[in-house]
């Protein structure tokens, strides 16, 4: 039955895997596979700035991909294989955007040790050795607080979602594929924080 499915035309085939004909459906899966694995890859440097596992990035891929297969229809006049991408690609944005949607909230309070605070000071230097030392760690808190506030009253609300993401070693590719925007758009957000922020960053 194998040889004779992969002679079959898709919409034959999508029937078949309608009615849970495993030979069409793995027919269609090695036909359209490249779409997956294509698409895949294009998120894999976004997954793994979030911490998000391949495995788990692929599984959400082929979700997508059964979607596509269970929901196509011709009448809509539009290819088999660019519906797949559209699905498989919605399936992923929608995956990473929850993710970094988390992680942005886990973010939120956190600043970089790398996060300039004064002229020629960093995070790093004002946390040094002395977390132990209670006067220290004072100092520290209201120094975070001091940014945190500078920050909060500058920045708009994307302003800051960037700049959360940026002092976290996300790239400004990154940044726009999270936040579904262009890349010179967050180069521009970019210029409008260092401007709002000049006199302490």
């Amino acid at each position: 039955m194998a040889l004779k499915t992969k002679k079959l035309p898709d919409s034959e085939l999508l029937y078949l895997a309608s009615e849970y004909n495993e030979d069409a459906i793995n027919v269609l899966f090695e036909k359209y596979k490249y779409i997956v694995d294509i698409t895949v890859n294009k998120y894999i440097r976004t997954a793994y700035s979030l911490n998000l596992d391949y495995d788990e990035l692929y599984q959400e891929a082929m979700v997508g991909y059964s979607n596509a297969i269970r929901l196509y229809n011709d009448d809509k006049n539009i290819q088999l294989r660019t519906f797949i991408s559209v699905c498989i690609e919605r399936r992923l944005q929608n995956y990473i955007r929850n993710n970094s949607t988390n992680k942005m909230k886990k973010l939120k309070e956190a600043y970089s040790f790398d996060t300039e605070i004064g002229e020629d000071l960093v995070l790093a230097d004002v946390v040094g050795d002395n977390k132990n030392n209670p006067e220290f760690i004072k100092e520290q808190d209201e120094s975070l607080k001091e940014l945190k506030s500078i920050v909060d009253t500058r920045l708009s609300s994307l302003e800051h979602q960037v700049f959360d993401l940026l002092i976290n070693d996300f790239t400004s590719e990154d940044i726009a594929k999270i936040l579904k925007t262009s890349t010179k758009n967050i180069y521009n957000i970019t210029y409008r924080i260092r401007a709002k922020l000049k006199d302490i960053i």
